[in-house]
């Protein structure tokens, strides 16, 4: 995008928000213990999305007095973002945000159909070169069907349905990861490794013998009557996880974790340790 914008003579800024270290995936996993993600325990989003890109949102309006948020939210998603987008809309071109002051919301693509989007891409050329092409293909591997679209609702899906959604390839809310699964079915078998560890870190995560009985605060946790809902990761299960995703890393020959988070994840290792002994009876 950096190398498009320069010729073009746009005035543009390309930021890229990421999550402060002691909040990223593996810190508070492997580090801290956290369980991985699910329909009840969701900490991720919050922590690695919403937090870091506020933060930016915060300074462009401090910056500016006020700051337009291009969100490409669509209602034909689901029905569930149908009644977000709803919920928040106030009939004019721009809402308020919900949340940040002097922030309003601005949805170009919101009355789009999936169908339209990828025609509209097809039609187009990206300003950084090529095609769209690629895209294209992408979203037909992991979705299984045909791509772009459809003439008949008995159909295949077209792209960008619940069924070739991406998210974040550590992702242990959903159930299955369908679109690693189609990838690796069309062919891309060095995905396997990270869906086998996706698979495995899901799968731990009811295991009672990989974590603790306390939450971070040593208090025990119950819901109902009376069942216990376990705490982190043992500090043994973090140490298991964390020499499993390097042995991925090596691999599949991909940055899956940096030397800044290991630094972090052995710094609250130490200092859970120390916690821990003070606990235990003399």
């Amino acid at each position: 995008m950096r190398s498009a914008i320069e010729p073009l003579r746009l005035p543009v800024v390309v930021a890229k928000t990421v999550p402060d270290v002691e909040q990223t995936f593996w810190v508070n996993l492997v580090g801290r213990g956290y369980p991985s993600p699910s329909r009840v325990f969701r900490w991720c989003t919050d922590r690695m999305k919403i937090a870091p890109t506020t933060t930016y949102i915060k300074t462009q309006v401090h910056a500016s007095g006020e700051a337009i948020l291009l969100l490409g939210v669509r209602s034909a998603e689901s029905t569930q973002r149908r009644r977000s987008v709803a919920r928040y809309d106030n009939g004019q071109r721009l809402n308020p945000h919900n949340s940040l002051q002097n922030c309003f919301v601005y949805k170009p693509i919101v009355d789009l159909t999936t169908d339209e989007v990828w025609q509209t891409l097809l039609q187009s050329s990206p300003p950084w070169g090529g095609t769209h092409r690629e895209l294209v293909t992408m979203y037909r591997n992991a979705g299984g069907g045909e791509c772009p679209l459809v003439t008949d609702k008995s159909e295949a899906p077209s792209c960008g349905t619940a069924s070739s959604r991406f998210g974040c390839w550590t992702c242990t809310v959903v159930e299955k990861d369908k679109s690693a699964e189609s990838f690796i079915e069309a062919g891309y078998g060095d995905l396997e490794p990270l869906l086998e560890f996706r698979d495995w870190l899901k799968a731990i995560r009811e295991d009672g013998a990989m974590r603790m009985a306390t939450r971070r605060n040593g208090t025990l946790n119950f819901v109902g009557e009376g069942r216990l809902i376990p705490g982190p990761f043992t500090l043994e299960a973090r140490r298991q996880i964390l020499d499993r995703l390097r042995a991925v890393q090596a691999e599949v020959d991909l940055p899956l974790i940096s030397d800044e988070e290991i630094d972090a994840i052995h710094r609250i290792w130490a200092e859970d340790t120390i916690s821990m002994s003070k606990l235990e009876p003399a």
